[in-house]
C-alpha cells in the first residue's frame, strides 16, 4: 500500500501571517520614532513581540502534517511522532460545531470575522485516534477551520479508518462521529 500525507490547507495560517507583517511594519516606524523620543523605543517591544509570536504560529502551522504508512500514522506538529496501528484502538471524527450554528456563523458574520476573541481561527472538525493506552491523540491534519474548510475531510478521515483497519485486519466499516 502506498504512503499518503496529508498537509495544512493552503491559506491556512495568512490571517496570522498579515498580523506579524503589520506588526513589523509598526514596529518599525515605532523604532524610528525612538530617535526623537526614548518612550516610543520602549513601546515598539510590544508589536515586536507579537510580531514574533505570530511568525512563530504561523510557522508551526506550516508544519502541520499526517503521513499514513504501512506501519502506522506518522503525525507531525513540531516534531513528528509514529503512532502504529498495533497501538490504535479507535478512529473517529470529532465536530466542534454543528451545521446548524454554522449557519448562525454564517449569517452573523457579513463582514466580519467569526473566531472568538481575535484568537484564530476555530476547528470546525478533527480526527481524533484513541491509542492502546486510552487515551485520545489529535491528528494535526486533516483538520477543518472555519475560515479554511477542507472540501475533502471527510474522504481524508474515512481514508484513515479504512487503513486502520485494513492494518488491524476489521472488516470496513463507516466512520463514526463523536463529540
Amino acid at each position: 500500500m502506498e504512503d499518503v500525507e496529508y498537509r495544512a490547507q493552503r491559506g491556512l495560517g495568512n490571517a496570522t501571517l498579515a498580523r506579524a507583517i503589520i506588526a513589523v511594519v509598526i514596529t518599525a516606524i515605532l523604532v524610528s520614532l525612538s530617535i526623537q523620543s526614548r518612550a516610543a523605543a520602549f513601546v515598539a517591544v510590544v508589536p515586536a513581540a507579537l510580531a514574533i509570536g505570530w511568525f512563530t504560529s504561523y510557522a508551526a502551522k506550516r508544519r502541520l502534517r499526517a503521513r499514513l504508512t504501512a506501519t502506522g500514522i506518522e503525525s507531525r506538529r513540531l516534531r513528528t511522532k509514529v503512532i502504529p496501528w498495533t497501538q490504535i484502538r479507535d478512529v473517529k471524527v470529532v465536530n466542534r460545531v454543528t451545521v446548524a450554528q454554522l449557519a448562525v456563523m454564517g449569517s452573523r458574520a457579513s463582514g466580519r470575522r467569526t473566531t472568538r476573541s481575535g484568537g484564530g481561527a476555530r476547528k470546525i472538525s478533527s480526527v481524533k485516534v484513541q491509542q492502546a493506552n486510552g487515551r485520545w491523540k489529535e491528528l494535526p491534519v486533516p483538520v477543518a477551520w472555519e475560515n479554511a474548510p477542507d472540501p475533502e475531510f471527510m474522504r481524508k478521515a474515512e481514508e484513515i479508518r479504512e487503513r486502520w483497519r485494513a492494518a488491524a485486519g476489521q472488516t470496513p466499516g463507516r466512520l463514526t462521529s463523536g463529540s
